[in-house]
């Protein structure tokens, strides 16, 4: 840029050094008499002025427009940043929901078997007859001797024997 400047700048000198004589510049009313040289560098001077102008506006609405791109570009990152906090929290909760399943579906697991335990019968009785051999076989030819045994289902985290009762009973 500094080199173009320069270039311009020589060239600029150079028709100025190659136009020294004087001209007649009219405008309206008013008659000038000036060197060629000075009108060649004032009309180049209200170009550049003009370009400048015209330059300057375009840059304006450049910048304008950049302004209103790093604003869409900041709403954009915010959206960005709320649609990926959301997701976050929707699989953070579908994660606790899937937890929460298998803790419900544990539970109804235990609950179904300890519904088993409440719906099996706390004991079963088992009535065995044996007829009674004595001696005096004379007045018992005909009496049984009864005996009962209660059969308890096993708690929890009690070894896998099943406890037997054996009551006696004479009829």
């Amino acid at each position: 840029m500094i080199v173009f400047a320069l270039l311009l700048l020589i060239l600029v000198g150079l028709v100025a050094f190659l136009n020294t004589e004087m001209i007649l510049f009219s405008l309206y009313f008013v008659t000038f008499t000036i060197p060629l040289w000075i009108a060649l560098v004032s009309t180049l001077l209200i170009g550049m002025a003009i370009a400048a102008l015209f330059a300057s506006a375009k840059g304006a609405r450049n910048r304008q427009v950049v302004r209103n791109k790093d604003n869409e570009l900041d709403r954009s990152e915010i959206e960005r940043k709320e649609a990926v906090d959301r997701v976050r929290q929707e699989s953070e909760a579908q994660l606790e929901m899937q937890k929460k399943e298998a803790e419900i579906q544990r539970l109804n697991t235990e609950l179904s078997l300890v519904k088993n335990k409440e719906t099996m019968p706390a004991s079963e009785t088992v009535i065995q007859e044996v007829p009674v051999d004595t001696s005096a076989q004379e007045n018992l030819d005909n009496d049984l001797h009864v005996e009962e045994y209660q059969v308890e289902p096993p708690e929890e985290k009690m070894s896998d024997k099943i406890r037997i009762t054996k009551k006696r009973k004479s009829q």
